[in-house]
């Protein structure tokens, strides 16, 4: 049960820190350019930004739970489970940022939340108390 509620809140720290992240991103727009100048321009334009600050908030968040999660179970387990983070960032990116999902998106979405469960009904006892 505590696992299942842990991979549940890891797994909306991360698409909610991934939306964020994009939506601030793209509110600065193509800032960074890969030599000093650029990095330096686009760093003093994505520090004022709450959205990336929360996006980094949510993030660092999902490493702590993600951290905790990996205390208690196997990685072979506990990775493939958060993979419906997929799956949660696809749906974000729809609703939250009104990107254009195609239907064959959808359904590449669709067959990482198969394989997801497959994962999670094979997983050992002690790594899904």
């Amino acid at each position: 049960m505590r696992t299942g509620l842990l991979v549940v809140i890891a797994v909306l720290l991360q698409a909610t820190g991934n939306t964020c992240l994009s939506r601030g991103m793209k509110q600065i727009g193509a800032a960074f350019r890969l030599d000093t100048s650029g990095i330096l321009e686009g760093i003093a334009r994505a520090i004022p930004n709450p959205w990336i600050w929360l996006g980094i908030a949510c993030l660092l968040g999902f490493v702590v739970v993600f951290s905790i999660l990996l205390s208690a179970s196997d990685l072979s387990l506990v990775l493939p489970v958060l993979s419906i983070e997929v799956v949660v960032n696809v749906a974000f990116a729809a609703w939250f940022l009104g990107e254009a999902v195609s239907p064959r998106d959808w359904l590449g979405t669709g067959l990482v939340t198969l394989g997801v469960a497959l994962v999670a009904t094979t997983g050992r006892a002690d790594a899904t108390s």
